[in-house]
This record gives structure tokens, sequence and C-alpha cells, in this order.
């Protein structure tokens, strides 16, 4: 990092932004691409339940996954009669409990490469290996080995990592680049001390679980881009509405809009966030809000409920009858019986100590990713200082905040599954990254806090290293307890 005291605002200064950030961005991007294509496409329910869906629609032209040949790995499913089922057929069916809509663009995007090669997703391509000699164990003489030669069986190889791969590179790690960029522009706006600016930039690129998911398909990543991009838009209509010299254009407010609304369609406690923004816009400039934020929202919003009816009958998500006959009802169904961190949904834990966990336990936002103490200060802060587009910024982020927490609080007991943390909060991150550089400001100049700014850097990076074997599994703080056997799941 660079010292405080070299720092400068001339063309310096800009320079050394200008080589940093194209050496993280490049290092971020490159390093998210190789886990990506390393890691397996399918890799746990959460994925594979809208993979199902992808298939079903490009080989049956259904939603229903019954004859998906994947369905079985995932519980994330439902068993039910729908509303929209052809006259006559009453039967009961798996669906995804996912919302449709992703998967749905996801289908749109590769069918003309379905319908071009003409080879199903489920396909398999067998490789002739060759002769080999190696040492072989008796299998009735365990423990005895002898050298045999012989070939082993046709290698099987998974047509669909052609597919689906891409897929996720367009989904996440694009998204994720761009995002890079575009907050490396943001910085350039908003501070104007080198320390500042390489920290928090790195931060988004290396220090939060936002990193960790790149690697499979999931609507967090895809909300979490959307927010950031919608927040973008709005910071440049707060800032510009100021001064009536140079207000903000059609664009920016059509940006908004749509990745306001896109960012529900994707995480639906997201919706609060997309109500404010149109108020916020409204406020800013009524006649924009109208012209550009609004078409450009109802393109996604329509989407959403066009899949949402086409696919279950009906205008609420499927995943609302959680705890139901959809989810139970059928035989050999994981929810009968769930384990690890599902088991609390039979069997939750006091709210205050759900709510600990959430913040500053084995799933705690502060406790995987540290370095957002920093933006709890500056939030605060900056929410009760002069007004700006910033601390505007602030209020929200500790509306919103709050508002997801709490629901989240109250309507769940499982902390989301085995993830590498607690997901339904990482549409909420870029607004906490964003508010990074005020408290790094006041940071700086202090040897000691700089100490212990890069000490939560380092512990926000390394619970990010933990997690990138797959973001499906237990964060290091719940594996930390359950080898001290302070905190037992059951299995």
């Amino acid at each position: 990092m660079l010292d405080p005291a070299l720092e400068n605002a001339g063309a310096s200064s800009r320079e050394y932004r200008r080589w940093f950030a194209t050496l993280v961005i490049l290092v971020a991007v490159g390093q998210m691409l190789g886990l990506t294509m390393r890691m397996p496409s399918q890799l746990e329910a959460n994925d594979i339940s809208r993979w199902c869906t992808v298939w079903s629609l490009l080989e049956r032209g259904t939603y229903r996954i019954d004859d998906c040949p994947w369905q079985n790995k995932t519980q994330d499913k439902v068993f039910k009669a729908l509303p929209n089922a052809a006259p006559g057929d009453d039967a009961k069916h798996f669906y995804s409990s996912k919302p449709p809509l992703l998967p749905t663009i996801i289908a749109g995007i590769l069918y003309p490469f379905r319908v071009a090669t003409g080879v199903p997703l489920d396909a398999h391509v067998l490789q002739k290996r060759v002769e080999r000699t190696y040492l072989k164990e008796d299998p009735i003489e365990l423990g005895k080995y002898e050298l045999v030669t012989e070939t082993p069986p046709d290698a099987r190889w998974s047509v669909y990592v052609f597919y689906f791969k891409p897929i996720i590179i367009l989904l996440n790690i694009v998204p994720f680049a761009i995002l890079l960029i575009r907050f490396a522009r943001y910085l350039d706006r908003t501070t104007e001390h080198d320390w500042t600016w390489f920290i928090a930039l790195s931060a988004a690129a290396f220090a939060t679980p936002l990193t960790v998911f790149l690697t499979t398909l999931n609507n967090h990543i895809v909300a979490a881009w959307s927010a950031y991009f919608a927040a973008e838009a709005l910071m440049k209509i707060w800032a510009n509405s100021r001064t009536s010299d140079h207000p903000a254009g059609g664009a920016t407010f059509a940006a908004a809009g749509f990745f306001g609304a896109f960012c529900a369609c994707n995480e639906l406690p997201a919706a609060a966030f997309g109500a404010l923004l149109f108020f916020c816009c409204v406020a800013s400039d009524p006649r924009r809000t109208l012209l550009y934020f609004v078409p450009a929202a109802v393109v996604p919003l329509t989407a959403f409920f066009i899949t949402q009816y086409q696919a279950t009958g009906g205008w609420i998500p499927v995943y609302s009858e959680f705890g139901t006959a959809s989810y139970t009802g059928y035989e050999w169904s994981y929810w009968n019986t769930p384990l690890e961190m599902d088991w609390f949904d039979k069997h939750p834990e006091p709210k205050a100590l759900y709510l600990f966990h959430m913040m500053l336990g084995h799933h705690g936002m502060f406790s995987l990713t540290p370095i957002f103490l920093c933006s709890l200060i500056a939030m605060f802060g900056v929410a009760f200082g002069k007004p700006g587009a910033i601390r505007s910024l602030a209020r929200l982020t500790i509306g919103l905040s709050a508002l997801v927490i709490g629901f989240y609080v109250y309507k769940t007991n499982n902390y989301g599954g085995s993830t590498q943390g607690l997901r339904w909060l990482f549409w909420i991150y870029p607004f906490w990254l964003m508010l990074l550089p005020p408290a790094l400001d006041a940071a700086r100049a202090r040897r000691g806090l700089r100490l212990g700014v890069y000490a939560l850097f380092a512990l926000s990076v390394f619970s990010v290293g933990y997690g990138m074997r797959s973001p499906w599994t237990h964060p290091w703080v719940l594996d930390m307890l359950e080898h001290l056997d302070v905190y037992v799941l059951t299995r």
C-alpha cells in the first residue's frame, strides 16, 4: 500500500490509481475465471434447482422438472398440482422452488446454441483411455497388490459444462468486472486520498463473500451487481439535482429504474429498495422519473410476473409455501428430516442468539467481513453530517439494512443453509462498500488506526480465501466452533 505521506491529488496520483486499478481488476477477474472453470458446474441443491428448470425449458418446453436427470440432487423443489395445468391433468409434479425469471433468461440465452448444435444438455461424451500398468489391490486378499496391465473404462464427460460455464461467466464474472471498474471511478469522484482509494477498491475485489459466490449460479450475485448499478445511478441523480445546470439525464434515471427493479426480481425483499429508489427519484425530478425510470422498471417487473404465472399459475413465488405439504408431502423429502443448518427450521434458536450469529457469530456479517465495521462507523457518522449525496446514501443504507436484517430475523431460522456468509444480505453489500471511504479517510492519518484497518482487511480476505473451496460450505467461524465442540450441528 502507498504510504499516506506519499499521496498527492495530481497527475501522478491519477497514474498510480490507473495502474493499481488495472492490476487489481485483472487479478480478481483472472482468479475468478480460473476458479470458475475449475469448480464443478453443478455444486449444490441451490444452483442445481435452477439448472433443472433450464434443462426442462430447453429439452421439454415446460417448467416441470420431473424428467430432469439432476432433480434428485436438489431439495429446492416443490411437489404439487398447479392451477394452470392442462384440462384433466390434476397430477402432482416437481417444480423448482426458485423464481423462474432467471432460469428463463438463461434458457433464452442458450436456446440458439442448443438448436444449432442439436446436443442435449444432459448428453455425455465418452473418451477412450490408453492401456496402462499400475498396482491393483487383490479383491480377495485385501492389502495385497499385484502389478496389472489393462485399459481403464472410458472417461465420461458431461456436455452441460460447455453450456453452463459461459452462463456463469456472463451473469457473474462480467458484471463483477464492470462493477469494479465503475467502483474505481466512483472512488475517483468521492475520495482524494490514494490510501483510501486503494483499500476500498481492494476490499471490493477481494474482501467480501460476493467473490466466493461468483463461481456458481445464484440469484445473490445478480441482485448485488444490480443493486450497485442502481445505487450508483441514484448517487448521480442526487449529486446533479443540487446543480440545476447539469441535471442527471434520462439514461441515468432509466438505469436506476431497470437495475432497481431487476434487483427486486432476484431478491424479493429488495422491493423495499425499489420503492425507496422510486420516491427518491420522484423527489429529485418527477418528470424524468415518469419518462425514464418507470418504463425501464416495468420491463423486468413484467418479465418476472409473466414467468411466475407461466410457471406456477399464480403470482406468489412457490417458496412462500415452505413448510407445507408442497415441500414435505412426497416420499424421501429432505425437509421431513432436515440436517445441519436446516435443522433449525424445526428447532429454532432464540431470536436474540440468531441475530447475534447473523451479525457477529458463525454467519456474521461483521465476523466474516470485518472491514464493514469501518462502513458501520462511517454510516452513522455521515448520516448526521453535512447534506450531500453520501449522507443520503448513508441514511438509505441504514434504513434498508435494518429492514432486511429485521425481516430475516423474523422470517427465517437457518441462516440460509450451509453457505459462506449470510447470502440473503449480499445485495446490500455494495452500499456498504460505497460507504467505506469516509471511515478510511478518518483512519489514514493515524498509524494505529491504519494498522487496525489492515487487520480488518486481512481477516476479511482470509474469510474469502477459506470459502473459495465452495460457496455452499460452512464459514471458518462455524467450522472452528464445531471443532472446539462449542456449537454442534445435527448431522
